[in-house]
């Protein structure tokens, strides 16, 4: 492993947003650290060490750290660290991943093995979470849950995607100073560019959430999503879309559900955790609903 010098470029660049507990980006790092295999850099954009930033710089002397003092977004994070990034790939994590230990390995292979610039992988849940934790993890994650297929996919996950460098130029707007993962990669389907999908790029995903909180940021998410999308679109097109958005829920019941279905695993968690899912969904549904009639609000800067 090695950091860029300047004007040089390496192979790989991982970039980590840091959002959560100083131990978990601990973990998070010992796991990327365990593939010695291959020269890359480590770029973390923080959010939780503050003044112990210094101390962390000691410990793990190999890690480039970009420090932010207050609380601040996944997505400001993310496009920090992107715009550092050195590598001729980019990939992107945040601190609640565990990686596998051939995760880079799995990355550079696969980016060798086709030519699909956006590469997504499997995304596996810590089982001993709360069932917060479980609802956060079926609404977000639940079309990546091993075995997840691999080939040619509509959606990638944000925390374990890998990107080539030169395809950032397309839909930029959405990857300085924020990266907005979904709006970015619609940006490049809409321009022909397929995303990929291999499931040998695994991660172990845990994140814990209090109840409360979780419910008002699938709100915030939905509009700022929505908001996003349609922030250029004539107040009519916004209109006919906030009517449709009562079948919203349905569409993302079942979008949540199938994976779950299909690959035969957590029904149990799932059912237990089903009351939270269900009133995730809505809320996102009543997101989306304000974000196509009012418009993103503050709604952007308010979510991790």
């Amino acid at each position: 492993m090695k950091s860029a010098n300047a004007g040089e470029t390496v192979k790989l660049s991982v970039v980590v947003a840091s959002l959560n507990s100083p131990a978990d980006l601990k973990n998070c790092l010992e796991s990327i650290f365990a593939d010695k295999n291959e020269a890359f850099e480590i770029i973390v954009a923080d959010c939780c060490l503050k003044e112990k930033t210094a101390r962390w710089s000691k410990q793990f002397p190999a890690v480039e750290f970009i420090e932010f003092p207050a609380k601040t977004s996944f997505s400001k994070l993310l496009g920090a660290g992107i715009n550092r990034a050195s590598g001729e790939i980019i990939a992107i994590t945040d601190s609640s991943c565990i990686v596998a230990d051939d995760w880079i390995s799995s990355i550079l292979q696969a980016h060798k093995t086709t030519d699909t610039p956006v590469i997504g992988g499997s995304v596996e849940m810590n089982e001993n979470g709360s069932l917060t934790d479980w609802a956060t993890y079926f609404c977000d994650y639940s079309e990546f849950m091993p075995p997840a297929q691999r080939g040619v996919v509509s959606v990638v996950p944000g925390n374990n995607l890998s990107i080539k460098r030169e395809i950032l130029q397309s839909g930029a707007e959405f990857v300085e100073p924020e990266f907005w993962k979904t709006l970015w990669c619609r940006r490049l389907q809409a321009e022909g560019i397929e995303l990929f999908s291999e499931p040998a790029i695994s991660v172990s995903w845990r994140k814990t959430d209090e109840l409360l909180p979780f419910l008002v940021q699938r709100f915030y998410k939905g509009r700022c999503f929505a908001g996003m999308r349609f922030a250029k679109e004539t107040f009519s097109k916004r209109v006919f879309y906030a009517a449709g958005s009562v079948f919203l829920p349905a569409v993302f019941f079942v979008r949540t559900a199938a994976p779950v279905l299909r690959r035969k695993r957590f029904f149990g968690k799932f059912l237990l955790s089903l009351p939270i899912i269900v009133l995730a969904i809505v809320l996102w549904s009543i997101g989306e609903t304000t974000g196509f009639l009012a418009g993103t609000g503050m709604s952007c800067r308010r979510i991790d």
